[in-house]
Order: structure tokens, then sequence, then C-alpha cells
């Protein structure tokens, strides 16, 4: 074995491993644990840019989790506010280590 092939193998591991870590050990995969959270508020709005038209809906959510309240914003695209009335619930995936990183799945 010469030693370029082995500083090659080496250099090859150390990124291969980098890449692995950062696809796996991702804020998203450590948001193991579910509930509801209540909607507060759901907001259409258009926004409008020199090359298209859009309309979003912002849904803000609370949940408690480890005895705090959490509240948290997803935008959506399309006009869909009236599918999520304030008080009705939604889905939500939380890190119980850290109840603040979360998301509304929807």
């Amino acid at each position: 074995m010469s030693l370029g092939f082995l500083v090659t193998a080496i250099m090859f591991s150390l990124i291969l491993g980098l890449i692995m870590a950062k696809a796996y050990l991702t804020d998203t995969r450590r948001m193991t644990s579910h509930t509801n959270a209540t909607v507060v508020s759901a907001e259409q709005r258009v926004i409008v840019t020199e090359t298209e038209r859009r309309t979003e809906t912002e849904i803000t959510a609370r949940f408690t989790a480890a005895g705090r309240e959490v509240e948290l914003k997803r935008i959506l695209r399309g006009e869909r506010a009236k599918h999520f009335p304030p008080g009705s619930h939604v889905p939500v995936r939380y890190n119980p280590g850290r109840p603040w990183m979360a998301q509304i799945n929807v």
C-alpha cells in the first residue's frame, strides 16, 4: 500500500463521516416527541415581487412541553387559513430536551 493511497482513504473516511453525522444528527431527527398544539391565529397574505405573485398562510400555535409553553409559527403556500381556525389543533413534533425546537406538521 502506498502512502498516497492511505492518506486518500483516511481523508475520504473523514469526509464521509462528517456527511453522515450531519445527515443523522440534524435537529429535525431529534424531534422525537409528538403532541397537539392549539392554533392561536392563521393569517393569509399576498406576496408580490417582480417575478411572481403568491399567497401565504402563517399559522401561529402554542403547546406545553416540559412545563413550558412554546409558541411556534409555520408559513404555508396558498390560501389555507380557513383550514386552521383559532382554537383548532395541529400536530407538532418537538425535541423533548429542547421543546422550543419544534415544527408544525401539516
